[in-house]
């Protein structure tokens, strides 16, 4: 386990997470639902997100080093576009109206909703290929997989209790775009040290 690893995943899963979808959705749901089972859901759901991760990254860390670094530096790429799609697309009424309906449930139901809509909004998305990407260049998908929880425990913690505050504050779309850039600079980078 390497420390500085860990706080570098931290660092990049936290930035690029901060201007996401699924910061707002912490916020409406943390809103709207129990903050304490908003967490748990969420938490659980970053956690089997992350096993996923570090296991695709692990498995595809044993692919020859050239190919490897220009498939990352490529997966970069893309995790930049969808950023830049993510700046351009508005998601927040629809998450409104979900946690909206399961506010008067209890306990199970509402650590449910947040669990799903968690699970689904972070399935296939930048930062889990971000994290699959770092386990896979780094060969060290523990490091990798704690500091990439971490982040997101963070984000997540963020938007359930400081969300609306935060969020006023920040303007999400200047770090959207700083988070974008980083995740081109990782890729160029990854592709330029393969050729």
């Amino acid at each position: 386990m390497h420390y500085s690893l860990i706080a570098a995943t931290f660092g990049i899963i936290f930035l690029a997470e901060l201007p996401d979808k699924t910061m707002i959705s912490s916020v409406i749901m943390g809103s709207k639902l129990v903050p304490q089972r908003v967490f748990i859901g969420a938490s659980l759901a970053f956690l089997l997100q992350v096993i996923l991760a570090v296991t695709v990254g692990g498995l595809v860390a044993r692919v020859p080093r050239r190919p490897l670094d220009l498939t990352v530096g490529f997966v970069f790429l893309i995790g930049a576009g969808l950023i830049l799609r993510e700046i351009l697309k508005n998601t927040v009424q629809e998450e409104e109206s979900l946690a909206k309906s399961a506010s008067r449930e209890g306990f199970l139901p509402q650590v449910l909703l947040a669990f799903g809509v968690t699970f689904i909004g972070e399935f296939g998305d930048l930062t889990q290929i971000a994290t699959a990407n770092l386990a896979a260049k780094t060969a060290d998908p523990l490091s990798v997989g704690i500091g990439s929880y971490l982040g997101l425990l963070a984000i997540t913690t963020l938007g359930i209790y400081f969300g609306s505050r935060v969020l006023s504050k920040v303007p999400v779309k200047a770090v959207q775009l700083f988070s974008m850039l980083i995740m081109t600079a990782l890729g160029l980078f990854s592709i330029t040290t393969a050729l």
